[in-house]
C-alpha cells in the first residue's frame, strides 16, 4: 500500500507523533498533521490526500466530524475516526454526517488501523484514482501528479489555484461543485470571494476549452461528460 497519502487530524502532540510514526512504519505517507479544522483545510489545499484519519475531539469550534465532512465533500476522500472514548452518540453522529470507513478507540492497535486503511483503499478505489485517466477524447488527467495533458501528451500549464479547482471538479465524480465549497476552499471569510471565484472559473475554462465546465444557476459548476 505504498504512496497512500494520509492527512492526520490530532491535537495531542505526543499522540500525533507516535501515530504518525506507526503509519509511516506501515508504509504510508503522512502529508500533514493538523490540530484544528483550519490547519486541516490548509494542508489539504496544498497537498494531494487519499485518506483522512481524524480524532473526533480537536481544538477549535469545529470538531473532527465537521472538519471531515468538509474534506470529504470537497476532495471525495474516505475518513477513519479515532476517539479516546467509545461514545455511541458520537459514533452515530459521525455515521450520519460522514461516510466513514470505521471508528477506533484509543489506544489504537496497529493491526486494526492497518486493516481499516486497506479497506478504505479497496472500497474507495484509491489506487485506481492514481492512474492516468481519459477525461475525454482530448484530455488525460494524472491523479497522482494532478496534471492534465492534451492530445499531444503535453501538460497544460495551470496555476496552483486553477489546478486545485480542476482537481476538485474531477473528484466530485460528475456532481455539482457548490460555489460555497469553492469559496471556502480558496477565500474563506473573504468579501471578494464571489468575484475571485468567477475569475478563477473563467481562467480555467479559457485554458481547457475542450472541457465543458457548465454552471447550475445559483448552485455551482460541473463538468459535462462528452457525448
Amino acid at each position: 500500500m505504498k504512496n497512500i497519502k494520509i492527512l492526520l487530524i490530532e491535537d495531542e502532540p505526543l499522540i500525533s507523533r507516535n501515530f504518525s510514526t506507526i503509519l509511516e512504519n506501515l508504509g504510508y505517507t503522512i502529508v500533514g498533521i493538523a490540530a484544528t479544522a483550519k490547519e486541516a483545510y490548509d494542508i489539504a489545499l496544498c497537498n494531494t490526500i487519499d485518506l483522512v484519519i481524524s480524532d473526533i475531539k480537536i481544538e477549535g469550534n469545529i470538531d473532527g466530524i465537521e472538519a471531515s465532512k468538509v474534506l470529504q465533500g470537497v476532495y471525495n476522500v474516505p475518513v477513519i475516526f479515532t476517539s479516546a472514548f467509545n461514545d455511541d452518540e458520537k459514533i452515530k453522529r459521525a455515521a450520519n454526517i460522514v461516510k466513514m470507513v470505521g471508528y477506533l478507540v484509543k489506544p489504537i492497535r496497529i493491526d486494526e488501523i492497518d486493516t481499516l486503511i486497506k479497506i478504505a483503499v479497496e472500497r474507495y478505489k484509491i489506487l485506481d484514482k492514481k492512474k492516468l485517466v481519459n477525461i475525454n477524447s482530448y484530455y488525460k488527467y494524472d491523479f497522482a501528479k494532478n496534471v492534465i495533458y492534451n492530445d499531444q501528451d503535453k501538460a497544460v500549464m495551470l496555476t496552483k489555484n486553477e489546478s486545485i479547482l480542476l482537481s476538485l471538479l474531477l473528484n466530485r465524480q460528475n456532481k455539482v461543485l457548490e460555489y460555497d465549497l469553492i469559496n471556502d476552499t480558496f477565500w474563506i471569510n473573504s468579501e471578494n470571494s464571489d468575484l475571485s471565484r468567477r475569475q478563477l472559473i473563467h481562467r480555467l475554462k479559457s485554458k481547457l476549452p475542450h472541457i465543458k465546465i457548465l454552471s447550475e444557476k445559483g448552485k455551482g459548476i460541473y463538468i459535462k461528460e462528452e457525448e
